[in-house]
């Protein structure tokens, strides 16, 4: 180790059959954790012993990123599974978490088993049965394998070299060829550098003194993969000019390669020290902790008492109804020059051990900047029998206030401004190095003096149930509404998750020296989208998402172990949007990964509840439309005009052609016009009138329409207009009003191959077990067309062209689409993409015998083709 320049620092050794718990108590872990960070280890049973080691470093906190434990993999026989897989292959995920952040060293001159398939796949073409191969000793056979292969090399090396059968029974001679000789074991090379991931080596090198040099691998045991993860290759490469014989080695040495970097679970990804920054045994921890910018002493804070809080308010300030009447209702504070603070106070019991995720998460807390994030300034500690987490006060008070305060009224410009503003502090919470809020509720929101809401207490909640769990802090909910105080109320638990109610109540039932079962990342944030959703509904209806007679304290008592969740419901359905309806049940989904993310959320309020800046905004901006200008009070109205225009005019093109309704708004007249070809569509609901026999007038009106729609879709899509619906009849046509050349018939074909598709998938809301079945017919040919009346103008086709078209739909079959002789010739002219079957004559009234012909599909398309075998008449 010297010649490489190691040093050991300190060496421990426990007796052959130890366990975890005499580890711990045997003191010689402390010893360890107060003189090393790298720790080699060495152990004459490595599965059994390994787990116990790292069970006991899990225990006593020293499995951190600061650690690094090399464990060489040292196995005899067949190889062992590893230690965190049980005997019928389930991961047994908490001994996994003992060995976290561990380096697993390993011989890969064993063989994997896509190697040992490949042997037995070779020897059974031989003649050799699986059956007769020894499976538990796989391994053995292919080293014997390597090694009759290594004596018949040398021997075949000793002949051509002396041609002298006496040497084969030399062993020193024969002993002596093997020496650096290299050979190409049971895989190729090729074979090799195919699996030269699973560590599989296809190449033999033998030392030299005729050994195998070995070939090793590092394998990082990742907290958050079930795959230990590859870091580095070590392959022995020979010395030259070395004599084994005299210095008594295989005159080899290591080549290490790193296969990944930047993996370490440290800040930066870098490995650890060998020894910390703060020393072994902390020594620098409270020099670095009053080093913290987060750091504040009792000494620095001026306590002050309700009267000088409002004493301060009141200089240089216009005060409101609403404003400034929660003073004292918290704890008020002044740090530095004149900073204005509140305070939660926790009695502490003992000194708090700041972890390093503690300090990086404070530090974090400190150096966020947000316009709608409250001010974290610190937290005093260690000092004496309470320890203060500091805020900066914000002078209108909470949400909570606002909302119970009957004498203010909440219009949907508070309701989208209050929204707004948490969802972008919480937007920013979910993208920085904080990642979550944790405990949002109605009083954690406040207002500060420009009406605009900050979120406070963010961050700290997962750290001080550790710092109670640990006994170092008390923490009591306020009982009293208007107690603001404390960070959480009795009513906490109505705004926690289901799963992180269950979690932090099974975190409080474990034993010291159980672990902390931490929430991921994604969970904490799914669980802040629940909260929100409390709070919102809180904002737009003023009381809690609870029937009107529920019992809020059998309620907080029912849900404060975790094991029962009650889901909250919208109490008020009509007063509220339904996108807003369906985002709230999305937020209080039992399942965390179907709730929406904080963006989605954020521009779905946005969109619904049409915010447009924070309240203030809104309100200068308003008082400046009606104080300056009066231009642009007329310039609104003009625009709303506009857009009542512009609606107008939609819904003027959806009864007319674009076009005819320009020219009825000019005023002019429109013409009559004979087009000279163009194909009309009709289709026909099979059995309407069963349906309606057995159904309401609302059923009928929900069923069209919801067939309705998805047919104008159809139309939309294949640019053809709709003439007119006539209960259940739907006539199409293409080519009028606006001429298309040939496409008509194209359009016209596509727009019933998808209406037909489309009815595969639609149930009839009022007998989903049942479907709907249409006959479609179509006709190409000339089609006069123009406006008829003028109070309520419709536009009309007239023609033989509209008959023989009507009369294909009717003399049709259900799930068919006929067509006429005239619009076959036309599509095979023009469009021989369509699979076409002649059906043959067809009395049609008014027009005798007729030839028609079947529309099947697109030619390679059989996507409706099930509609016509299965579909469920009515």
């Amino acid at each position: 180790m010297h010649r490489v320049g190691i040093t050991l620092v300190k060496k421990i050794i426990f007796d052959e059959n130890t366990n975890a718990n005499e580890m711990i108590n045997s003191g010689m872990l402390s010893e360890l954790a107060s003189n090393a960070r790298i720790v080699i280890c060495l152990f004459s049973s490595t599965k059994e012993l390994s787990r116990e080691f790292m069970q006991a470093t899990y225990t006593l906190e020293m499995n951190t990123a600061e650690y690094a434990y090399i464990i060489p993999w040292l196995q005899t026989g067949t190889k062992d599974a590893t230690p965190w897989i049980g005997a019928d292959g389930e991961m047994l995920q908490r001994v996994k978490d003992h060995y976290a952040n561990a380096i697993i060293v390993d011989d890969v001159n064993g063989f994997d088993d896509t190697i040992v398939s490949s042997f037995v796949e070779k020897i059974e073409k031989h003649g050799l049965q699986k059956s007769d191969i020894d499976s538990s000793n796989i391994n053995g056979y292919l080293h014997l394998f390597d090694s009759l292969k290594l004596y018949a090399l040398a021997i075949r090396k000793v002949l051509n070299e002396t041609g002298n059968e006496a040497f084969v029974t030399n062993g020193q001679f024969i002993w002596n060829k093997m020496r650096r000789m290299s050979f190409e074991g049971v895989v190729s090379r090729s074979s090799s550098e195919e699996n030269k991931d699973s560590g599989a080596i296809g190449t033999v090198l033998m030392d030299d003194v005729a050994d195998r040099a070995p070939i090793f691998s590092a394998f990082f045991i990742s907290p958050n993969r079930d795959k230990v993860m590859k870091m580095v290759n070590m392959e022995s490469e020979l010395i030259s000019n070395c004599d084994g014989l005299k210095n008594k080695s295989g005159c080899f040495q290591l080549k290490i390669n790193d296969i990944i970097s930047g993996f370490w679970p440290s800040k930066d990804g870098s490995m650890p020290l060998d020894e910390p920054i703060c020393g072994y045994r902390g020594q620098s921890e409270n020099r670095q902790l009053e080093k913290m910018p987060w750091r504040i002493f009792h000494d620095d804070i001026q306590f002050i008492n309700e009267e000088q809080a409002r004493s301060m308010l009141s200089v240089g300030s216009v005060t409101t109804k609403i404003s400034n009447m929660q003073t004292g209702q918290k704890h008020h504070a002044i740090i530095g020059v004149n900073t204005h603070t509140t305070y939660h106070k926790y009695p502490q019991r003992r000194p708090i051990k700041f972890v390093k995720e503690d300090m990086q998460l404070l530090t974090q807390m400190k150096q966020a900047v947000h316009d709608n994030l409250n001010p974290f300034l610190g937290v005093a500690f260690n000092e004496k029998e309470e320890m203060l987490v500091l805020w900066k006060f914000c002078s209108r008070g909470t949400i909570q206030d606002i909302i119970y305060n009957m004498n203010v009224v909440l219009d949907e410009k508070f309701h989208g401004a209050f929204v707004r503003d948490i969802t972008l502090g919480l937007e920013y919470l979910h993208a920085s190095p904080i990642g979550y809020h944790g405990s949002l509720t109605p009083w954690c929101c406040l207002i500060d003096r420009n009406w605009m809401v900050k979120l406070s207490d963010y961050g700290v909640a997962n750290p001080l149930e550790r710092w109670e769990k640990q006994g170092a802090i008390n923490i009591t909910a306020a009982k009293d509404l208007d107690d603001k105080s404390q960070a959480s109320q009795t009513t906490s638990v109505l705004y926690m998750a289901p799963e992180l109610l269950k979690n932090r109540e099974t975190n409080k039932r474990r034993g010291m020296d159980q672990s902390w079962i931490k929430q991921s990342m994604a969970r904490r944030q799914a669980g802040d989208i629940y909260s929100f959703g409390m709070v919102m509904y809180e904002i737009l209806f003023r009381s809690l998402p609870f029937r009107e007679n529920a019992n809020i304290n059998e309620l907080i008592d029912y849900l404060a172990d975790g094991t029962k969740t009650v889901t909250p419901e919208i109490q008020n359905q009509m007063g509220l949007h339904p996108d807003l309806n369906a985002l709230l049940r999305d937020c209080w989904s039992d399942n965390p990964e179907i709730r929406p993310s904080i963006r989605r959320v954020r521009l779905n309020t946005e969109m619904v509840l049409k915010t447009k800046g924070s309240l203030v905004d809104q309100m200068m901006k308003m008082m400046e439309q009606y104080a300056n200008n009066l231009e642009k009070l007329v310039a609104e109205r003009t625009g709303m005009l506009e857009e009542a225009n512009v609606r107008a005019d939609q819904l003027l093109t959806q009864l007319l052609p674009a076009y005819v309704a320009n020219e009825l708004k000019m005023g002019r007249s429109v013409p009559p016009k004979l087009y000279s070809s163009a194909t009309i569509l009709f289709s026909d609901i099979v059995g309407f009138t069963t349906i309606c026999s057995g159904s309401t007038p609302l059923e009928v009106v929900t069923m069209l329409n919801g067939l309705y729609t998805g047919f104008d879709e159809c139309i939309t899509r294949n640019k053809s207009y709709k003439v007119e619906t006539i209960g259940d009849a739907y006539m199409v046509v293409s080519g009028i009003p606006e001429e298309n050349g040939s496409d008509h018939s194209k359009n016209i074909a596509n727009t019933a191959l998808d209406m037909r598709q489309y009815l595969t998938g639609y149930q009839i809301p009022h007998r989903p077990n049942h479907r709907v079945r249409c006959r479609w017919g179509f006709h190409t040919g000339s089609v006069a067309a123009g406006v008829v009346g003028m109070t309520s103008p419709r536009y009309c086709l007239f023609g033989d062209t509209v008959n023989v078209a009507s009369r294909m739909e009717s003399t049709g079959t259900p799930g068919m689409i006929q067509m006429s002789e005239d619009a076959h010739d036309h599509i095979r002219s023009y469009h021989p993409v369509f699979s076409t079957t002649k059906r043959g004559e067809v009395q049609v009234k008014g027009k005798g015998s007729c030839c028609t012909f079947w529309l099947e599909d697109r030619i390679g398309d059989k996507s409706t083709a099930n509609y016509i075998n299965n579909a469920e008449g009515v």
